[in-house]
């Protein structure tokens, strides 16, 4: 089961996906809005569904970031 955390502090990220542990975070700060902090948690839970699928073995980190970018704009595109 996947856990999110949130943090206040800055960082260099908005979120991030650790598969070691399953574990979200996502950055506050780094947001504008409530919108904008739910894409995020969606972008890193879709991170989490492809490794549990073993979809992530045969993608590099930006093929992976494109593929997450192509579902959550795919509504858009149609």
């Amino acid at each position: 089961m996947v856990k999110v955390d949130f943090r206040v502090k800055h960082d260099d990220n908005r979120g991030i996906y650790y598969s070691e542990t399953e574990r979200c975070i996502i950055y506050l700060p780094n947001h504008e809005t409530l919108e904008d902090i739910y894409k995020t948690i969606t972008h890193e839970l879709i991170h989490f569904c492809l490794d549990k699928h073993d979809e992530t073995d045969n993608m590099d980190e930006e093929m992976e970031e494109r593929l997450i970018f192509c579902f959550q704009w795919a509504e858009h595109s149609l």
